[in-house]
């Protein structure tokens, strides 16, 4: 027992051990990728070359291990980037160039986007301005293409750096504000961007513009924790702006790049009147401006040469590849004429054996017609024979067919007469069936004639007791229409006037035909004498409930909606018994879920109340309408009812309804109505 505890105890320790073992290595990778970018970039940042490869390379690696694209392609674009930089423009070309195929082999967007703004980040540090300001665009458009999702703030401010080399201070501004409309830009972004724009405003001079730049860059610095590059740039325009030379010129020292330095302290001098001054960081600026004009153009020159030697190494490969194709060709050509001499000998054996077959075929043919013509003048022989025999055979067929039709003829007449004599007989019953039946028809149709004649007077009485004539009153525009689907049906509307207040209800007796019709009677009768006890709809119904559900042994019942506005105020109360909801402005109600009216009695009915209904159309309808079914069985619809509702919400009540009921004859195309169908549109004014 003990054995068998110990097996089972390491099997559960097993387990969890498989179980949770990936999703700690998961973990540990993520925690690793973190350090590992923090670490790139505070290498990156101070410049140390050999911790920064060796930090990328691990990082790339992890990169690889968990499919994370984004920053794999980001650690080689800070490592050819800082190439460019500390090492050379060659080298970091070549790096270049193993990223952009790297990732058109593995066909990825992310590094094709990437290798596009290194490339523009080369390119600008190489001075040629306008082909790293089109690759930047490139990368934008990509990213907004493929990558909606991914901030493109860096190339807006790429742009911005830019404008401000080419001393276009205005296109600067505007760019740095192209990325802060980015709504993915990162904190430090934000900072470059609110930077280059104040640097901007400081070359322009623009002391306003400046310090609210200023502000709000302050609070990007405190947002991201740090200082950006271009901390000294803004600080020198800020202490020039509010005329502290001394101190502008005091940081504009400190700048690190030698070109930018000595531009900027020239046009200080110059801004602040120290011509002489000025004069001499002038010349000094223009020198150090010819040195590096000098120093790229070497650059260029040996990155040309580079090219041209790559060129002629690939002219020689292709060379090369050339004269080996040629070699395959001709050698393929060779076999070809070998298989050509090979199909001309076998297409001359096939002729000589058709030959051979010809003349076989011709000998054959002189046999069989030798064979032939003997086989006519055999057929021929047994062709007289059996003439003879057939011209005996035809005789004694002729002899039999006489006495066969004779006796024959004798037979069927005899038939005849049996047969007309049975005839007479049955002919003699059946007249006096048919007048018999004659009788009974007669009887049935003027008891049909008088169930019709009944059923109309129903109808009509039916009819007669909703409302017919619909008043023309400036505070409301009031229809409404029943048809049954028999003779007679159980939908009802009733509407009247009562001290400025419009009662309306509009309702759905379960069933059809005469015991629908009767409650129907009853519950209109009943809806216009409570109602007129000046109740709430709630209480209207209540009432209704209790009279209609007594000894309701049929379990018969009726859906209604019960509605009251007070026309001077606009405000409707109402009470939904079971019934469909009704919409509002082409929207339906949402109401409470009142049981229908006649179920059992001393149910509470719930009312409910719209604030002002001027200026609003309600439509109320049964069943019968939004349930009209065509031939193919599918029903007309509460979403097709909606859409036909607003597209005549600026239309008269008749005139809406008359369009529905037009829609759904157009509908239903024929099809039997299988309910009836009452509707009820009012609008106050």
């Amino acid at each position: 027992m003990n054995h068998r505890r110990y097996i089972f105890t390491f099997s559960l320790l097993f387990c969890l051990l498989i179980v949770c073992c990936p999703a700690m290595a998961q973990s540990n990778s993520a925690d690793d990728i973190k350090q590992l970018e923090k670490a790139m970039y505070q290498y990156y940042s101070a410049g140390k070359t050999q911790e920064l490869f060796s930090t990328i390379e691990q990082l790339k690696a992890k990169c690889l291990e968990t499919g994370n694209e984004r920053l794999f392609y980001k650690a080689w674009g800070n490592e050819i980037i800082h190439t460019s930089v500390y090492i050379g423009r060659n080298e970091a070309f070549k790096k270049l160039e193993e990223m952009r195929e790297y990732a058109e082999q593995h066909n990825s967007k992310y590094g094709l986007y990437t290798s596009t703004f290194v490339t523009g980040n080369m390119q600008n540090g190489a001075g040629d301005l306008n082909k790293a300001s089109e690759n930047y665009q490139k990368a934008i458009e990509y990213l907004k293409h493929y990558f909606p999702n991914e901030s493109y703030a860096s190339s807006y401010i790429a742009l911005s750096s830019i404008e401000d080399q080419r001393r276009n201070n205005p296109g600067a501004i505007a760019y740095a504000r192209q990325a802060l409309k980015d709504p993915h830009i990162s904190k430090l972004h934000r900072t470059m961007a609110w930077s280059h724009i104040c640097t901007a405003w400081g070359w322009l001079r623009n002391k306003e513009e400046f310090d609210k730049a200023y502000t709000e860059r302050q609070k990007a610095v405190e947002a991201l924790g740090h200082e950006d590059n271009l901390k000294t740039h803004v600080e020198c325009f800020r202490a020039f702006v509010h005329q502290d030379v001394d101190k502008a010129l005091e940081y504009a020292a400190k700048i690190p790049n030698k070109l930018n330095r000595l531009r900027l302290v020239y046009k200080l001098k110059q801004w602040a009147g120290r011509d002489k001054e000025a004069l001499y960081a002038y010349q000094e600026y223009i020198a150090e401006v010819n040195a590096k004009t000098n120093k790229e153009i070497r650059e260029k020159a040996s990155i040309y040469q580079s090219q041209l030697e790559v060129a002629k190494a690939e002219n020689e490969s292709k060379d090369l590849r050339l004269a080996n194709q040629q070699l395959k060709l001709n050698h393929i050509a060779d076999e070809l004429k070998q298989k050509k001499l090979t199909e001309q000998a076998l297409n001359l054996m096939l002729k000589n054996r058709d030959i051979e077959l010809a003349h076989a075929a011709v000998r054959l043919e002189n046999d069989s017609l030798e064979a032939h013509n003997k086989n006519l003048k055999l057929s021929e022989y047994l062709s007289k024979m059996k003439a003879q025999e057939q011209a005996e055979h035809n005789q004694r067929i002729i002899m039999w067919a006489g006495a066969f039709i004779a006796l024959l003829t004798i037979g069927y007449l005899a038939f005849f007469l049996y047969r007309r004599n049975r005839h007479a007989k049955r002919l003699e019953d059946a007249n006096q069936k048919l007048q018999t039946a004659y009788d009974q028809l007669e009887e049935i149709t003027t008891a049909r004639e008088r169930m019709r004649s009944e059923l109309r007077i129903a109808r009509d009485i039916q009819m007669g007791m909703v409302p017919q004539k619909f008043p023309h009153n400036p505070a409301f525009d009031l229809y409404a229409t029943m048809v049954p689907a028999k003779a007679v049906g159980g939908d009802l509307y009733d509407f009247f006037l009562l001290n400025d207040k419009l009662y309306f209800c509009i309702g759905d007796v379960s069933g059809k035909g005469i015991p629908a019709s009767m409650l129907m009677a009853v519950a209109v009768n009943l809806f216009r004498t409570i109602a007129k006890e000046e109740l709430p709809p709630e209480h209207i119904a209540n009432k209704l409930n209790d009279t209609l559900s007594a000894d309701n042994e049929s379990g018969m019942f009726v859906t209604m909606f019960i509605g009251i506005i007070d026309l001077p105020s606009g405000r409707m109360d109402f009470c939904n018994a079971g019934h469909n909801p009704p919409l509002m402005d082409g929207k339906f109600i949402e109401m409470e879920p009142n049981a229908p009216i006649g179920l059992w009695p001393e149910l509470e009915y719930v009312g409910e109340h719209v604030d002002n209904m001027k200026g609003k159309k309600l439509f109320l309808y049964t069943d019968g309408l939004n349930e009209a079914e065509n031939k193919e069985q599918q029903q007309y619809g509460e979403d097709r009812l909606q859409r036909q509702i607003n597209q005549h919400s600026k239309d008269s009540a008749q005139q809406t309804i008359e369009d529905i009921q037009q829609d759904v004859t157009l509908f239903v195309n024929g099809a039997e109505a299988s309910d009836d169908m009452t509707i009820l549109c009012l609008t106050v004014r």
